[in-house]
Parts: C-alpha cells; structure tokens; sequence
C-alpha cells in the first residue's frame, strides 16, 4: 500500500513539474503566469463561485514577489524565479494579482456568471383597452 501512494505522488510531482516546464516554455516575456480558472459559472451570482484557482509564474530574473487576491496576500516567494499556487476559494467578482512591494507586476479579473438569465425589467407598463 505505501508502494502505491509513493508511485502515485510521484506521478502526480512529475505530471505537475511537466505542464510547469511547458508552460515555461510558451512564455516569451520576462515575467508571466498562467491562472485558471478566471471564469467560474455559480447558480447565482450573489453567491460567489467555488473552484479550484490554479497559478503558475515564471521569471527571467529572480524576484521577490506575493500573490494577492481581492487584496489580501495569499502566497509569498522570495528570490524566486518561478512559483505555484493552488487551493479551493469561493470568490465574488474580484482581482488576481502579482506584486513586487506594492507594485502591481500581472493581473488579472476572476469573473462569476450565473446559470439564472438577469431578471427582465418591463419597458412599458401592461395596457388594456378596458
């Protein structure tokens, strides 16, 4: 049994360091990320959307950086010239972003939509001609 949660941790590390090293690959800039998702569907909008949000960044140089979402920090690295983070949140509408300090390196908007069409107003009220 320990054989098998060895074998498959390991393949899990490997399986995560490949798409790693190919998406280090695709990227030509000096600083960039992939995160997913940035757009989650909820049943309504006013409860914000549970997923599992996914960043991977790459640096030419190495950098001392923090993830923030919706203003908080939620991952730090130091001197680093990439870094991954991934966890279960329940977010509203709101921003993903890596800092050097306080600027702002990458960002990006997290988007919720909704299964439920937005409710139609009436243009014009109801006529009869009684």
């Amino acid at each position: 049994m320990w054989m098998l949660r060895c074998g498959f941790l390991l393949l899990l590390l490997i399986s995560q360091t490949s798409q790693a090293d190919s998406a280090a690959d695709s990227c030509a800039e000096p600083l960039c990320w992939q995160v997913s998702p940035i757009v989650c569907v909820a049943d309504k909008i006013e409860q914000g959307c549970q997923a599992e949000l996914r960043v991977i960044w790459f640096s030419d140089t190495p950098r001392t950086v923090c993830l923030y979402l919706a203003e908080q920090a939620e991952r730090c690295w130091q001197q680093a010239t990439s870094g991954q983070w991934q966890q279960q949140i329940n977010w509203q509408q709101g921003w993903l972003s890596l800092r050097q300090q306080q600027q702002v390196l990458l960002s990006t908007e997290l988007l919720v939509l909704s299964r439920q069409p937005a409710k139609r107003r009436r243009i014009s009220g109801a006529w009869s001609i009684f």
